[in-house]
């Protein structure tokens, strides 16, 4: 009986002691793991455990044993992944930390695309748009709604004129994000370099609705007004943008473009001073003055000019007046004309004067021409053939121009050769002029013509002082043969004062 009785007692310590390790493992699991279910944010009780028991994206077994022998039960994946408590000895161990390395990727995917798209860029403005082209669809299939990627794809489309291809991608921008600026902005490009100027106007004015004090819409409403010959709107627009920024320069220049679109007349006037020394004190100074008053018509400009000249010949003096009018027509593009008629009752001028030549401009920047001039003098008659070959490279204008003379001594060659340096100014430019030969390089008088030789060397600045006024001044030294065998020099200095008048808008 106390063999038995100790038996039981140690069986029942045996069972309570198992019993009790049980029913501790069983209330953790309870307490711990009732309902696991995966959300992209964890239950903050398993957050800890989160970093070592992430969930994968298809989970194979449907049974899962730990190293404690305890068995759960886990569902197919779903968008809200799901474990079953079999029973409170069942337990989800062993899954790889999914979550934390897609969150990783998806950082890395967004800066990849970023650079990407900065490359796109890159490429684009240096000439490779089409393999800009490819990286931005790369991007898109990617990410659609990268819509600053899909704007620039639209202005790739456009610099290439695949207009219906930009403006595919710009509307679709547009009806997205209605409020999306860029894309505004480049559909207005897009309609402006389509001469499509109603539609441009229609998204300046939607883009101006949303910003009323956008400068870039204002502007390119101005260029669209300037471009159709509506010069007042333009003007407004402008106005209108340099009172919010007065400092606004492609704003300046475009009214100065438009003021002189808008070109009444010009007046220039010119004065020159001759200077000799001959080994006779008495021979010089000369003097010339002249007025002239341009128009620009829609064929072409016309200048008529009055010139008085007053020469000193020692014992002679000669004066008196020269009326000229100067016709440039537009043939076609790229080809005009030069017209010139004059007369004078003075002898120190031809009593008769004509002129003419054609202008030809020629591919790489080259233009061509070919004339002469006639002279009917009181004595004489003179005929210069003569020519021009010009070349534009960068801000150089060369230019060659040959002379041949038909004269009472026979026939003369001369030549003169320009080389004209333009400023960031159309209007501001230095020049160097250098010539050999008797032929004059202003075709007035005829004791000019009937030297025997000269050497020239020149230099000429123009300058504009203010949007409507331009000064010249020309040093010209030459070293003449007025004597066969005697020799003289020459220096001449000449001013010119050109205002030019326009319609105020």
């Amino acid at each position: 009986m106390g063999i038995m009785t100790k038996s039981i007692i140690n069986f029942s310590r045996f069972i309570s002691g198992k019993l009790i390790v049980y029913m501790l493992l069983s209330l953790a699991a309870i307490l711990l793991l009732p309902n696991l279910t995966y959300t992209n944010q964890w239950p903050s009780v398993i957050e800890n455990s989160s970093k070592q028991l992430p969930f994968l994206e298809k989970i194979v077994p449907h049974k899962v044993l730990n190293s404690f022998g305890v068995v759960f039960h886990c569902s197919q994946y779903t968008s809200h992944q799901k474990f079953e408590l079999i029973n409170p000895n069942r337990i989800v161990i062993d899954f790889l930390n999914i979550e934390k390395e897609r969150e990783k990727t998806r950082t890395q995917k967004g800066i990849d695309l970023d650079i990407l798209f900065k490359k796109a860029r890159t490429l684009a403005f240096e000439g490779n748009r089409k393999e800009a082209i490819e990286i931005c669809k790369n991007i898109l299939e990617k990410k659609p709604e990268y819509q600053d990627v899909r704007v620039f794809l639209g202005r790739i489309y456009a610099w290439d004129k695949e207009y219906d291809l930009a403006r595919r991608e710009l509307l679709r921008v547009t009806q997205e994000n209605p409020n999306h600026l860029d894309a505004i902005s480049a559909l207005i490009d897009v309609e402006y370099w389509a001469n499509d100027f109603i539609k441009a106007l229609m998204y300046c004015d939607e883009g101006l609705k949303k910003d009323p004090s956008h400068r870039d819409f204002l502007y390119k409403k101005a260029q669209i007004f300037e471009k159709q010959g509506n010069y007042e709107e333009a003007s407004e627009n402008i106005y209108l943008l340099l009172k919010m920024d007065s400092g606004h320069t492609d704003a300046q220049e475009l009214l100065n473009r438009i003021q002189f679109s808008t070109q009444l007349f010009e007046v220039k006037v010119k004065y020159g001073y001759d200077h000799f020394r001959r080994g006779e004190k008495d021979f010089g100074p000369w003097h010339l003055a002249s007025f002239d008053l341009s128009k620009k018509l829609k064929w072409g400009t016309v200048i008529g000019r009055v010139n008085y000249a007053n020469r000193n010949f020692g014992s002679l003096s000669k004066s008196g007046p020269q009326f000229e009018i100067d016709l440039y027509p537009r043939i076609t593009k790229g080809f005009y004309a030069y017209v010139n008629g004059g007369y004078s009752s003075s002898s120190v001028f031809p009593k008769y004067r004509l002129g003419g030549e054609l202008y030809k401009s020629l591919p790489s920047g080259f233009e061509i021409s070919a004339g002469a001039r006639y002279l009917d003098f009181s004595t004489t008659t003179v005929l210069i053939y003569t020519g021009n070959l010009g070349k534009y490279y960068k801000n150089y204008w060369f230019s060659l121009r040959p002379f041949i003379t038909s004269k009472t001594s026979g026939i003369d060659i001369s030549g003169i050769l320009l080389i004209r340096k333009y400023q960031n100014n159309p209007g501001n430019c230095i020049s160097l002029l250098l010539g050999i030969g008797s032929s004059p390089i202003e075709l007035f008088f005829l004791e000019d013509i009937e030297r025997l030789n000269s050497y020239k060397i020149g230099l000429e600045i123009a300058q504009m002082v203010s949007r409507s006024t331009l000064i010249e001044i020309q040093i010209r030294f030459e070293r003449e043969e007025f004597q066969t065998g005697k020799f003289g020099n020459r220096y001449t200095l000449s001013f010119s004062l050109l205002q030019t008048f326009f319609k105020k808008y």
